[in-house]
C-alpha cells in the first residue's frame, strides 16, 4: 500500500512504476490518483477533537467523519496495491451511504438523534438474532457496547428509548435520486448542494448496484478485477477504480459537511473553517472530474424513477439485553495476538500452493475469479491486521469472504449429484446473469448510454477462459439468501451452534454498514483518549476468523476444482482447512460465538 507520507505526485509516480501490481497506469489514472492523494492528505489535516461528557447523539455524530476519512485512506491506499480491489468497492459503498445519511442529517440536525435509534434497533436485532439462531455469547455486553461508560450510550438513563431510526440505505438513495433536497441551514449550505451535485452522476442508483456487487464479494463483482494487463481477481479495472474513487471522495467530504451542520460547536478552534471546506469540496470536485471521463457516467440533472423502497419494519419488542447499565459492562482486557498468529500459519499455507490457470486445460472463469479473489481478499486482511489506522479493512474483507464462501457451500453440497449440482450451477449463474442486466438497464434509464453501461462489465481480450452462456433461464429461480445460506454452511460444518455465523456476518456488516455499533468497535479506549480507525479486540477476533473460515473454503475448493482434484490439491485443502480450524478454536475464546 501506499505511504500516507507520500506526496501527491510520488504517488501518482508509484501507480507507474513502482506499485507493487507493476501494472502501466494511464496518464487519465495517474491523474485521478493524484486528486485522490491530494483530498487524503488535506482531509488528514484536520485534528478531531473528543468530548466524552457530551450527549450520545453529539458524540457519535462528532466520531462520524473519523471513521469515514479513515475508510476513505484506506481504500486510496490499496489503489494500485497488486490485492483486494473488490475491497476498495466495498468501502467507497459505506461512504457512499454515509455521504448520503450525512446531507439528510446536515438539513436538519435534530434528525442526529436518529443516531440513537439506530444503536438501540441494532442492538436489538442483534439480540433477537442470538435469540432465534440458538446462538450463546457469553461476552455480550462487549458486543453491545465496547466502550467505557461515556455519553450515556448505555442506554441506562432510557432518555432515547423514543428515539426514531434514520432511513434505510434503500430510502436515503431513493431521497436522494428522485428528491433533490437543499438546506437552508446557515453552516455551508452552498457547499452541501455543491456536494450533492458532484454525486448526481447519471447512473447513481446503478453505480450503487456496481458498488454493491462487489462489496458482496460475489462473481459478478469480481469481474470489477478483469483487466487488459493485470491477474483477474487481483488487479483492479481503471473505469471501476474511478467509480469507487470517485463516490468514496464525495461521500467522505459529504459527511464532512453534514456533521459540521449537525454538530458545528465540535469543530476545531483552531482552524479556519471555511477556508478548510471549500478547499475540501474542491479537491472532491477534482476526483470527481478526473474520474468521470473513465466511468463514463456523466453528471445530470435527469433523474430516474425508482420504485418506492419498502419502509423499515416496525421495531421489535425491546429485549432486556439491548439496554446495559454502568456495571453490565466487561472490561477491554481480550488480545487478539494469539489468533494473528494461528492466522500468519494459515496464510502460509494458503500460498504455499499456487494453482496458474495457463496449467491446466480451459479452466472455468468463475473458477479463476474464485481462487484469485479469495487470494487477494484474505491479503487484505493478513497485510492489514497489524497496522494501526489499516484494521478496519479485515471487517469489510471477512465479511466478504464468508458470504461468498456460504454461496459455494450451497452451491457444492451437492456435488454428488450430477442433476442437482446442474440445477444449482444454472441457478448461480442466471442470478448474477439477472444483475448484470438490471444494472445496465437502470445505468440505461438515467441516461447512460447503452455502450457506457455494458462497458463497466465487458470482459478483456485477455479473458480466453470458458464461460457460461449469457442466456438466462426462463421463470429462473433466485438463489437462496444469504441468511438460508450461512445456516446451511454452519451446520455442514459441524459447528455446536451453527448459527454463530449468522450472528457473525451481522456483527460484521456493522462495521461495513457504519452503524453507531460499527463506529463504536472502530475504535479503542484508553488512558490517553480515544483512537480511531482501530477495531476492537472481538471485532478484529471475528475478523480473522471468518476470514481464514471463508477463505479456506473457497481456495481449498477451487484449487481442487482446477486441478481435477490431484492428490497433492487434496492434501492442499485438508492442510488448510486444519488450520482454519486451529483459527477458530483460538478465536472462539476472543470473539465469545460458537
Amino acid at each position: 500500500m501506499s505511504d500516507p507520507g507520500q506526496s501527491a505526485e510520488e504517488s501518482a509516480d508509484a501507480g507507474n512504476g513502482s506499485r507493487p501490481d507493476g501494472r502501466v497506469s494511464s496518464p487519465e489514472t495517474l491523474k485521478l490518483r493524484r486528486a485522490t492523494h491530494a483530498l487524503r492528505l488535506h482531509l488528514d489535516g484536520l485534528p478531531v477533537d473528543y468530548n466524552l461528557q457530551t450527549s450520545g447523539d453529539r458524540f457519535l455524530a462528532g466520531q462520524a467523519f473519523m471513521f469515514a476519512r479513515n475508510r476513505y485512506a484506506c481504500a486510496e491506499s490499496m489503489i494500485g496495491s497488486g490485492f483486494g480491489g473488490t475491497v476498495i468497492g466495498a468501502i467507497s459503498r459505506s461512504l457512499l451511504v454515509d455521504g448520503l445519511r450525512w446531507l439528510w442529517i446536515g438539513q436538519e440536525p435534530e434528525r442526529r438523534r436518529a443516531l440513537l435509534g439506530d444503536l438501540l434497533a441494532e442492538r436489538n436485532r442483534l439480540c433477537i438474532l442470538l435469540e432465534t439462531t440458538d446462538t450463546s455469547c457469553p461476552i455480550l455486553p462487549r458486543w453491545i457496547m465496547p466502550a467505557p461508560d461515556v455519553a450515556d450510550l448505555t442506554g441506562a438513563s432510557l432518555a432515547w428509548l423514543d428515539a426514531p431510526s434514520t432511513p434505510s440505505d434503500d430510502e436515503l438513495l431513493y431521497d436522494f435520486v428522485d428528491h433533490a433536497v437543499s438546506t437552508s441551514r446557515p453552516a455551508a449550505p452552498q457547499l452541501l448542494d455543491q456536494v450533492r451535485g458532484l454525486l448526481n452522476v447519471q447512473g447513481l442508483h446503478g453505480a450503487s448496484l456496481v458498488l454493491a456487487h462487489a462489496g458482496h464479494g460475489n462473481y459478478l463483482g469480481l469481474h470489477s478485477t478483469l483487466t487488459e494487463d493485470g491477474v483477474p481477481g487481483y488487479d483492479l479495472r481503471s473505469d471501476h477504480e474511478a467509480l469507487y474513487l470517485h463516490v468514496a471522495a464525495v461521500g467522505t467530504v459529504a459527511t464532512l459537511l453534514g456533521t459540521i451542520n449537525a454538530v458545528p460547536e465540535l469543530w476545531p478552534a483552531d482552524v479556519e473553517q471555511e477556508v478548510f471546506t471549500r478547499r475540501a469540496v474542491a479537491l472532491a470536485e477534482d476526483v470527481a472530474m478526473a474520474a468521470a471521463p473513465l466511468h463514463r457516467l456523466a453528471t445530470s440533472t435527469r433523474r430516474a424513477s425508482l420504485p418506492r423502497p419498502a419502509p423499515r419494519p416496525a421495531q421489535e419488542i425491546l429485549r432486556a439485553g439491548a439496554v446495559l447499565a454502568a456495571n453490565d459492562l466487561l472490561p477491554d482486557v481480550n488480545s487478539a495476538e494469539h489468533v494473528m498468529a494461528a492466522a500468519r500459519e494459515f496464510d502460509d499455507i494458503a500460498g504455499s500452493f499456487q494453482v496458474k490457470a495457463s496449467d491446466h486445460e480451459q479452466p472455468a472463469l468463475h473458477a479463476i475469479l474464485g481462487l484469485n479473489g479469495a487470494h487477494s481478499t484474505l491479503q487484505a486482511v493478513t497485510i492489514t491486521f497489524d497496522q494501526p489506522g489499516s484494521r478496519v479493512m479485515a471487517a469489510f474483507a471477512a465479511r466478504m469472504l464468508l458470504e461468498e464462501s456460504a454461496r459455494m457451500t450451497w452451491r457444492y453440497s451437492v456435488a454428488s449429484d450430477p442433476e442437482a449440482f446442474k440445477a444449482r450451477a444454472t441457478q448461480y449463474f442466471d442470478e448474477f446473469r439477472y444483475r448484470e442486466k438490471k444494472t445496465v438497464r437502470q445505468l440505461r434509464g438515467s441516461g447512460v448510454p447503452k455502450k457506457d453501461a455494458e462497458q463497466l462489465f465487458a470482459r478483456p481480450s485477455n479473458v480466453q477462459m470458458i464461460t457460461p452462456n449469457d442466456r438466462i433461464t426462463a421463470n429462473r429461480q433466485p438463489i437462496p439468501s444469504i441468511s438460508y445460506m450461512l445456516r446451511e454452511m454452519g451446520v455442514a460444518g459441524g459447528y455446536l451452534e451453527p448459527g454463530w455465523l449468522e450472528v457473525a456476518y451481522s456483527l460484521l456488516s456493522q462495521v461495513t454498514h457504519s452503524t453507531p455499533i460499527g463506529h463504536l468497535h472502530s475504535m479503542r479506549f484508553d488512558p490517553d483518549g480515544v483512537h480511531g480507525g482501530e477495531l476492537s479486540t472481538e471485532m478484529m477476533g471475528l475478523a480473522i476468523d471468518v476470514a481464514c473460515l471463508g477463505s479456506a473454503r473457497l481456495i481449498g475448493w477451487f484449487t481442487v476444482l482446477i486441478t481435477g482434484g490431484s492428490a497433492e490439491a487434496l492434501a492442499f485443502r485438508r492442510d488448510l482447512w486444519r488450520q482454519a480450524a486451529i483459527v477458530h478454536e483460538r478465536a472462539r475464546i476472543v470473539h465469545g460465538l460458537d
